[in-house]
């Protein structure tokens, strides 16, 4: 049976001097759902002062402020402040931004990480694009593809009132335009019960004039440009009149995609 990754986060920033656990592990640490694949096989990731080789461990050397370092479950680990700042940094940018959503909805100052973030445009733009309102870093990882894909930012929770005072809340979308775009993942979409619940809700909204596009689990990201197009698409029918410009970087961007995929 294999330790599991908190565990073995104390057994090393105990063992290892100045070690404390970073990046993906400390959000793991502070129970976010930041891990990519199953906890099992995943390394304790490690900031340490100086260079040292740790079985099991990523380890990244350098020298981190007191302010930046906590103890919490028993472990050495950033701060909910430096972890989300190093997670932006230093990870691809979905991954990134859901993580640093995670940590704004947990009470994470987002001015306080942009101010961090000086003389890196590209981190800036990373911590910009964050958003409390993400419900599922699945969520945060398609609104990260459809801005990066060239479309206008999207509003997250989106409060629809119903007939009857029913209340939805979509996860994103374009209200000036009666769109939205919602993450349909296997944990809440799978059952019978579940796709006649999305049914009834989805015939609401399309009522009230909304149209909606389901993105299944198994299309992000790998099928992130068809999502792209799809939704770009649906915007223009809804009324977006996007400039030369932006259509230009959406075909420019959808092109890259597909040639990155293939």
């Amino acid at each position: 049976m294999h330790a599991s990754l908190l565990d073995r986060a104390r057994l090393f920033t105990a063992a290892v001097p100045g070690a404390i656990a970073c990046l993906r592990t400390a959000a793991h640490v502070w129970g976010l759902n930041a891990l990519s694949e199953s906890e099992d096989g995943w390394p304790v990731e490690l900031a340490v002062p100086h260079p040292v080789e740790v079985p099991g461990c990523a380890v990244h050397v350098t020298a981190l402020p007191s302010a930046d370092v906590t103890r919490h479950r028993s472990v050495r680990v950033t701060t909910p402040e430096r972890t989300a700042f190093d997670c932006a940094r230093r990870l691809p940018r979905p991954e990134g931004v859901a993580i640093v959503d995670q940590f704004l909805r947990r009470g994470v100052d987002h001015d306080r990480l942009l101010r961090r973030a000086t003389g890196s445009r590209g981190l800036r733009e990373t911590l910009a694009m964050a958003d409390r309102g993400a419900a599922s870093p699945r969520e945060s990882w398609l609104r990260v593809i459809l801005v990066e894909g060239g479309l206008p930012r999207p509003a997250t929770q989106i409060r629809v009132d119903l007939p009857g005072g029913r209340l939805a809340y979509l996860d994103l979308g374009w209200p000036a335009f009666l769109l939205a775009v919602e993450y349909d993942g296997h944990e809440h979409h799978t059952s019978a019960a579940d796709r006649r619940r999305d049914l009834g809700r989805r015939a609401a909204l399309r009522a009230a004039g909304w149209r909606v596009i389901p993105v299944r689990r198994d299309v992000i990201p790998g099928r992130g440009a068809d999502v792209v197009e799809q939704v770009a698409n649906a915007l223009i029918e809804c009324g977006w009149q996007p400039t030369s410009g932006q259509v230009t970087r959406i075909l420019g961007r959808l092109r890259a995609a597909r040639r990155r995929r293939w």
